[in-house]
């Protein structure tokens, strides 16, 4: 189990901790990409901004109020980011205003894309602790049905599988996630959601 969440934070704050910088990083920046990526954003943009967004925590950790949100903290950040890329972008081109214009329907808020993000990065680092629990297919069938929303038929195939097999793995692992997800979000978080 990794550093908790507030003492990950507390770690961060010194800037000669490479430890917990490391940690820091291995978490945060697969979602601070990821976002940027459901934003519209090709893969060297998304991961320059999450480089960017990386900095900024760095220079700015020291400032950050406990008594606040890191989540929300965190998120704005990176939409600040992403919004003002995607502005610079469309100064130099009219084909990508398209992407500051959004329809109502047409695509999610900004709020609701980071809450998906956020959930499934939880759910793989959730999965990741279980890998001593169930065997390697058990939990590539769970995160292909659940996570990839591939078809059953496409799994078993996939993983030489029966889709009762695949049903029961499904069954076996949220029920599994089920019975660690408050205290893993406890120990991360500092309090389940």
């Amino acid at each position: 189990m990794p550093e908790t969440r507030s003492s990950l934070l507390d770690r961060v704050r010194d800037s000669n901790d490479k430890d917990g910088w490391v940690e820091f990083d291995r978490l945060y920046r697969p979602l601070l990409t990821a976002y940027a990526r459901a934003r519209g954003l090709r893969d060297s943009e998304a991961e320059e901004i999450a480089q960017q967004c990386m900095t900024a925590v760095a220079l700015v950790m020291h400032k950050f109020k406990r008594d606040s949100s890191f989540r929300g903290w965190l998120r704005g950040m990176v939409s600040r980011k992403v919004a003002d890329f995607i502005a610079e972008r469309s100064r130099y081109t009219r084909a990508d205003t398209a992407l500051l214009m959004t329809t109502p329907g047409s695509d999610p808020p900004p709020e609701k894309v980071w809450q998906r993000i956020w959930n499934r990065a939880h759910i793989v680092y959730c999965i990741e602790g279980l890998r001593g629990e169930f065997a390697s297919h058990t939990l590539n069938a769970f995160a292909l049905y659940i996570l990839d929303d591939e078809p059953v038929e496409v799994i078993c195939e996939r993983l030489g599988m029966t889709p009762n097999q695949v049903y029961v793995a499904k069954s076996r692992v949220t029920k599994r996630l089920r019975e660690q997800s408050d205290a893993i979000l406890s120990s991360l978080y500092g309090a389940s959601p």
